[in-house]
């Protein structure tokens, strides 16, 4: 098992459950050496219940996990980061502020929905047919913006393309290519651990796709792997062997430690 895992969202985002400190035990029982807490990244300006904590919630988010941090540094690194979507330059200088003054360690890259308006309630899987053409597009100016630490979920798109096709082929290349170039990780998610067995099928479109995968291991990109728990229970329950042999079977790159952070 790796020793790090990166992926961690807490109570405040709405759809996850479990007290900040029963993730860090929950880890430290299941023989993790570092921790890091990545929730939806709070927005100001934005109001979206039950996908991520409001604006309002930043200083406690940032209090807890520092509390946690020295409470337990004794028996295994925390770090303080967001799971965030780029939208453009709207919300460049709020990351940067993130990352230089109120002492975050890292962002990852979770692109599921784009900014419009004052909301940011437009899910590319929800919107018109071009929808896997717009998450490119955001997701390679997100990696070239070098704010963020890795890429969450990469292959999500598949599974709106409905098949694997042409365009999901240019969009596995354009991620892989763009990885190596920038030396930026792709993250093999455990997020569905209910559809192992989809996923086990040579042509599944959920992730991890085996289709997406198969691209990336032709340009030896760098890989983590991450739990994206939603519950403290899942330090215990994801069956990580699979994933790791899933890494083993593609033949990818896996970090066997925690990749820098890009600050």
């Amino acid at each position: 098992m790796l020793p790090y895992n990166l992926h961690s969202h807490t109570i405040r985002c709405g759809h996850a459950v479990g007290e900040d400190e029963e993730y860090v035990l929950a880890a430290i029982k299941a023989g993790f050496k570092e921790l890091g807490f990545s929730d939806h990244v709070f927005l100001p300006g934005v109001y979206e219940p039950k996908v991520r904590g409001d604006f309002s919630r930043l200083e406690d988010y940032i209090a807890s996990v520092n509390y946690l941090r020295e409470k337990y540094k004794d028996q295994i690194k925390i770090y303080l980061g967001f799971e965030a979507e780029w939208c453009g330059e709207r919300f460049r200088s709020y990351y940067r502020d993130l990352l230089d003054k109120y002492g975050f360690d890292y962002l990852i890259l979770g692109q599921h929905s784009y900014a419009e308006g004052e909301g940011m309630t437009h899910y590319y899987w929800q919107g018109p047919e071009d929808g896997p053409r717009n998450y490119i597009k955001a997701l390679l100016e997100g990696m070239e913006s070098g704010l963020f630490t890795y890429v969450a979920h990469p292959d999500i798109y598949v599974y709106w393309c409905r098949a694997w096709n042409e365009l999901a082929i240019s969009i596995a290349e354009a991620i892989a290519s763009t990885s190596k170039r920038l030396n930026i990780p792709l993250e093999v998610n455990c997020g569905w651990r209910s559809r192992l067995e989809e996923i086990k099928q040579p042509d599944c479109l959920v992730y991890p796709s085996n289709l997406f995968w198969e691209v990336v291991s032709k340009y030896g990109c760098p890989v983590v792997i991450g739990i994206d728990a939603h519950d403290p229970l899942e330090y215990q329950t994801t069956q990580y062997d699979f994933y790791e042999e899933f890494c083993k079977k593609h033949n990818l790159n896996l970090l066997t430690e925690r990749p820098a952070f890009r600050k």
